[in-house]
């Protein structure tokens, strides 16, 4: 008995299912707002942006390739679409050296609402410490590795990092956050990540 074969959401948008392009745009546009205001501190830039990639997607979508993962397709697609912004406009300002002036939050999840009700206040100071004390690009790590779940080969891909420098450097940053906070804290810190 031959397995059945289960299409994507991404083989639908081919077939020019305007509802799995949906699905596909839900799943990921928080993740990639939340990225892109790392890169260009400009509201209107980023969700211009990530409002184009999406819609080259739509209309490039029967020539392409499904790809092994489409949310770093996605960030990649944004990264390359900011950097090209920034080379046009202005001069490279990372969001990652501090926090946005706006905190982006498009339906907060419901592990997001537990902290904001839940942590201690001493808890979220050891976490805003251990975050304080992380470079940007080991923030930037941290984020990719494990808020967007990327692969080590594919955070290289998407900074231009080498596979021991990406791996070192998430090393170091997990280093730094367990001498300040405890293991049990681990968890919210990542969930805050998304929004440092």
């Amino acid at each position: 008995m031959t397995p059945l074969h289960v299409e994507s959401d991404w083989q639908h948008m081919q077939q020019g299912s305007q509802a799995a392009f949906q699905r596909i745009y839900h799943q990921h546009v928080r993740h990639l707002l939340n990225y892109g205001l790392r890169q260009n501190k400009s509201l209107s830039v980023v969700e211009d942006v990530v409002q184009e990639t999406f819609i080259d997607l739509w209309q490039h979508c029967k020539t392409l390739r499904e790809p092994n993962s489409v949310r770093f397709y996605l960030l990649r697609a944004v990264r390359n679409k900011l950097s090209r912004e920034y080379r046009r406009d202005q001069p490279f300002e990372s969001g990652w050296d501090a926090p946005p002036e706006y905190p982006f939050d498009i339906e907060p999840s419901s592990e997001q609402r537990w902290i904001e009700l839940d942590i201690a206040e001493q808890q979220r100071q050891r976490i805003e410490t251990a975050m304080n004390a992380l470079s940007a690009r080991q923030r930037e790590l941290l984020y990719l590795r494990y808020f967007n779940d990327l692969a080590y080969e594919q955070i290289c891909e998407l900074t231009g990092l080498n596979y021991q420098s990406a791996r070192s450097q998430v090393y170091q940053a997990l280093k730094v956050i367990r001498t300040i906070i405890d293991s049990r804290s681990f968890p919210a810190l990542l969930l805050l990540l998304a929004n440092h």
